[in-house]
């Protein structure tokens, strides 16, 4: 797969709906009016509204979750995986859509398959990739969460129970209908997602895989949402 640049620059009126929808959210203001609020005043597009719902947290969540993070796993850690929100962002990658570093330090999406997959030969060509990068990861334990709910969930655990045999992975891949549930209550040591509610609810870390894989195997890079909120930038905020 060749490298792909998902860095581009945000437009003025971007940055000024950034730094509200921040403040709104730091005053406890709910998400869906914020977004709202701020999205019809500035006039943003169904993928900046979603970069703002999705990339930027309060300062309080934020600090939260970039507390838990770890940017690679320890040595023989137990790990369970959010199976399909690593899948999915890496094939959003694949797929071209834009992709950003959240206030919360993980990386996320405007979003593309969601309950069910089209593109099955690139969703085993992403679970190949992921296998991979695991099979050199010195961990204790795998456990592969996939929502059984999710079309096709029987036979991409299949094929993902095969892909880790063949590199002599002892991983369980489980279909569960509640992947949220377990992971966020897991026992283990650390999980791998970038979901900002499992994030906010366990008490594990929790290690960027969708990021570490591209930037380490495709040497992707995305811009920072963070960045954003910074004073020093100067712009100049419509009326």
């Amino acid at each position: 797969m060749e490298k792909k640049e998902n860095t581009e620059a945000f437009d003025d009126a971007f940055i000024a709906a950034a730094r509200d929808y921040r403040m709104l959210l730091d005053k406890d203001y709910p998400v869906d009016a914020s977004l709202k609020l701020v999205g019809d005043r500035y006039r943003l597009s169904h993928n900046g509204r979603m970069m703002l719902y999705r990339g930027i947290l309060s300062l309080k969540a934020s600090q939260i979750n970039l507390a838990k993070l770890i940017r690679s796993p320890w040595e023989r850690a137990s790990l369970g995986v959010d199976g399909y929100n690593i899948l999915f962002t890496l094939m959003n990658y694949m797929h071209g859509h834009p992709m950003f570093i959240a206030t919360d330090g993980f990386l996320r999406d405007v979003g593309g398959a969601h309950g069910r997959i089209a593109d099955h030969r690139g969703f085993e060509r992403m679970a190949e990739i992921a296998a991979n990068y695991l099979a050199a990861l010195n961990l204790e334990s795998l456990t592969f969460f996939l929502d059984a709910p999710v079309s096709s969930s029987g036979r991409q655990a299949g094929f993902l129970r095969e892909a880790f045999a063949q590199r002599s992975i002892d991983a369980e891949v489980r279909l569960e209908n509640g992947v949220d549930h377990f992971l966020a209550y897991w026992e283990g040591e650390l999980i791998a997602t970038a979901d900002s509610a499992i994030i906010g609810r366990t008490n594990a870390h929790v290690f960027d895989l969708a990021r570490a894989i591209l930037e380490n195997q495709f040497d992707a890079r995305f811009m920072s949402l963070a960045r954003l909120l910074e004073p020093s930038l100067s712009i100049s905020v419509p009326p």
